[in-house]
């Protein structure tokens, strides 16, 4: 069977979840039937190295500021190099790479171009003008939660019916429950206290501050309760201030970037995701792998994920009060209680939120889409760096 080439374009692979997801698809994809190449725009980013490491080509284009007549010479390198390579699919991810991946593909007459919607992000203005036109441009657009496609719909008019849900997913076997071990001692915790941490990489959108807000009232209820961000955010003036007015500094640690993300989560009691807005969170995906009870904001897909009462609890966004009550529910509930919702929080990840599903799923879309369109495959020469 001849393999089908296709070419993943985002801005950067910095870490976060949709870099996440695509080095997964590098990493997962079938390649008895697929050729993955991914075009990193700005050549720049911490996953491009991981990226590499799955065996996939990967290339960049030099793509500076997108509103520069300067960038017209990334794309069309991009348009070459996809008309050279005689690209099959180009997939495109993230707001720049979508405009400017299938502005490309279209340049280049590549058979099969796809977008991906994969957060419930307010877009205005000239933003707003280049996702109503990739989304116009592209034969089909993923996205990542049900949710997620009703927003695109009401808020960029993209048909219901050009676009396909494929959830979210996350490798299963590698946040799976760990073995007792001294986790906690690593971090500086001590066994009796009672850990509840986030993981998240912006400091306003993954609502950091409520969560502080609403750790300072859990510690009334719950005084061993100490709190544990990981993710890039940074005691500034302004957030070390907020500590201190909480009365929280001695209570919370700061990891700052991971790569033991399994270990750090063993060692909490209770995940919270204190989001302002969400397509489909990794982050409480890999939480739930991992068995832990989780409060979450009821935003994006968040819904879709967590189900109140058994796996954990929502809330509504930007409230610490109703964030620190449904904290204080599950850490004063039973353990065996908590530990009842972790193990079906796995289930729930395990039957429909698992890596090789997703990029099965994917790999049938691309297949039907082809099919479809009644598109064969041109002879292959060995793939190229873009020029």
């Amino acid at each position: 069977m001849e393999r089908r080439r296709v070419l993943y374009t985002v801005n950067r692979m910095d870490v976060g979840g949709s870099q996440t997801h695509l080095v997964q698809v590098l990493r997962l994809l079938d390649r008895r039937r697929f050729d993955p190449v991914l075009c990193c725009l700005s050549g720049k980013g911490a996953l491009l190295e991981t990226a590499g490491e799955t065996g996939a080509i990967v290339v960049n284009v030099g793509l500076g500021r997108l509103k520069s007549p300067a960038a017209l010479g990334p794309v069309w390198r991009l348009a070459n190099f996809m008309r050279r390579e005689r690209i099959d699919i180009v997939h495109n991810y993230l707001l720049r790479a979508n405009l400017v991946g299938t502005l490309a593909a279209r340049a280049a007459r590549v058979p099969l171009v796809l977008t991906s919607k994969r957060g419930c992000h307010q877009r205005r203005g000239l933003e707003l003008a280049s996702a109503r036109l990739s989304n116009r441009l592209a034969d089909c657009v993923t996205t990542n939660a049900k949710a997620v496609r009703e927003f695109v719909h009401d808020r960029e008019g993209c048909p219901l019916e050009k676009m396909v849900v494929i959830p979210s997913g996350i490798d299963t076997d590698r946040f799976a429950p760990l073995a007792a071990g001294d986790y906690r001692t690593r971090l500086g915790l001590t066994p009796e206290q009672r850990v509840v941490g986030i993981v998240t990489r912006m400091r306003v959108r993954k609502g950091v501050e409520e969560f502080l807000r609403a750790m300072a009232t859990v510690r009334q209820q719950v005084p061993s309760a100490v709190a544990v961000v990981v993710g890039e955010v940074d005691p500034d003036p302004s957030l070390s201030a907020l500590i201190r007015e909480l009365g929280l500094a001695g209570h919370i640690h700061l990891l700052g970037r991971r790569a033991d993300v399994p270990e750090v989560l063993s060692a909490m009691d209770l995940f919270v995701l204190s989001s302002h807005d969400e397509g489909m969170s990794n982050a409480i995906l890999e939480a739930m792998a991992m068995e832990k009870p989780v409060v979450a904001t009821d935003v994006g897909g968040t819904g879709e994920v967590v189900q109140p009462g058994r796996t954990g609890l929502l809330v509504p966004p930007r409230d610490p009060a109703a964030l620190a009550q449904a904290m204080t529910q599950i850490l004063t509930a039973p353990r065996d209680t908590a530990a009842a919702m972790g193990a079906r929080g796995r289930a729930v990840v395990v039957d429909g939120f698992s890596a090789r599903a997703m990029v099965h799923q994917m790999e049938d879309l691309y297949t039907h889409l082809l099919e479809a369109r009644g598109l064969g495959h041109p002879a292959r020469a060995p793939l190229e760096a873009a020029q």
